[in-house]
């Protein structure tokens, strides 16, 4: 399970908004491009009805249309028919008129272009120097099925959370959250920098395939000799790879899955109770990591009456030495050593208290 600790250091991230100038330089095109509809209707009908009257030539729709887009455009063919006296001002008002209309929508359409792409680098250098102000933070490399879950369940408990993701359509999914991400291959060093690996707590390897997920957990290792890194395996092979390539733990989704079934089996009520608990988003409940530091308080003292068990406190179903041993429902009386690790469950005020007992 994840170690709760306070994101102080983590920098506030947000969704960045569409930039202003952007919205409105696309608000003002639709704009002169309805304007510009509307005098072109304005013309088709001058022509078909009354300069069929003053000239007393039959202007049909499509002699009209024609006579309105040449005039338009300004390419310069002679007129469908001879015009009257007022179908020549209103021609030459026309011309005036939607020379100006282009000029200003060919401007509009330029400037939101040009927006459009300055736009996507203001957010790209705004996300990168948020990110560069993040420590402390999980980083999931890949945003498919298993990913997003990742990602839910980290944010679901507060953690600070990173996706490195390339594909186009997990990229859509990113920019439609509030989720820090970047864009990239997991496997570079630039992209695995840009998330911050050297400043993070833990990586996740989550790509769509075991090489990657070996290539990710390599270049990780080498940039940050003492992260946390915890990877995928899709085959049951690549898993010794993988921790010899520098993983901490290694999880395939398949044997996972298949010891929760046989456990729904066997007992489906133990099951169902660490599915609520783990999984439940309006129940305050969790299963928690807690290490205990050098110098902490309670070192060297039971674990009744230094802070650990209290009432209304977090239960401790179990500690964890140094050297990986694991201690089941350990009695009041059992002493807190350096290097411990306190297995506990309880709600996040709960979590509060034990971390200030334990830490000072």
């Amino acid at each position: 399970m994840p170690h709760r600790q306070k994101t102080g250091g983590m920098s506030t991230w947000r969704r960045l908004p569409p930039l202003g100038d952007l919205s409105r330089s696309a608000r003002q095109f639709r704009v002169l491009l309805l304007v510009l509809l509307m005098v072109m209707l304005v013309a088709v009908g001058f022509y078909s009805n009354i300069e069929s009257r003053l000239s007393r030539e039959h202007w049909s729709f499509i002699d009209a249309a024609y006579m309105a887009v040449l005039t338009i455009t300004t390419i310069g063919f002679m007129e469908v028919h001879p015009l009257s006296q007022a179908g020549k001002l209103f021609t030459t008002g026309f011309a005036v008129t939607g020379l100006v209309l282009l000029a200003l929508a060919a401007r509009s359409a330029a400037s939101f272009l040009v927006g459009q792409q300055l736009s996507e680098r203001v957010q790209l250098r705004r996300r990168l120097r948020a990110l560069r102000e993040t420590t402390d933070h999980y980083i999931v490399c890949g945003y498919g099925r298993m990913g997003r879950e990742t990602v839910h369940q980290l944010r679901r408990r507060g953690l600070p959370t990173v996706v490195i993701e390339q594909d186009p359509a997990a990229l859509e999914l990113l920019r439609e959250t509030d989720i820090p991400f970047v864009e990239g291959n997991a496997t570079e060093d630039e992209q695995l920098r840009n998330a911050g690996v050297e400043r993070a707590r833990c990586l996740i390897a989550a790509v769509g395939t075991d090489e990657d997920n070996l290539f990710v957990v390599l270049s990780a290792r080498l940039l940050s000799p003492k992260l946390h890194i915890v990877a995928r395996a899709g085959r049951e092979e690549t898993v010794d790879k993988l921790l010899r390539a520098g993983a901490d733990s290694v999880h395939s989704p398949y044997i996972g899955g298949g010891r929760d079934l046989a456990f729904a089996a066997i007992d489906p009520s133990v099951v169902h109770f660490l599915e609520e608990v783990l999984h439940r988003e309006d129940l305050d409940v969790d299963i928690f990591a807690v290490s205990v530091p050098e110098g902490s308080p309670v070192m060297g003292k039971p674990m009744l009456g230094s802070g650990v068990m209290q009432e209304g406190g977090a239960m401790i179903l179990g500690v964890m030495n140094a050297g990986g041993g694991l201690h089941t429902n350990p009695r009041p009386q059992t002493a807190v050593s350096p290097g411990d690790t306190l297995i506990a469950m309880g709600t996040r005020e709960q979590v509060a208290k034990l971390e200030r007992a334990v830490k000072g």
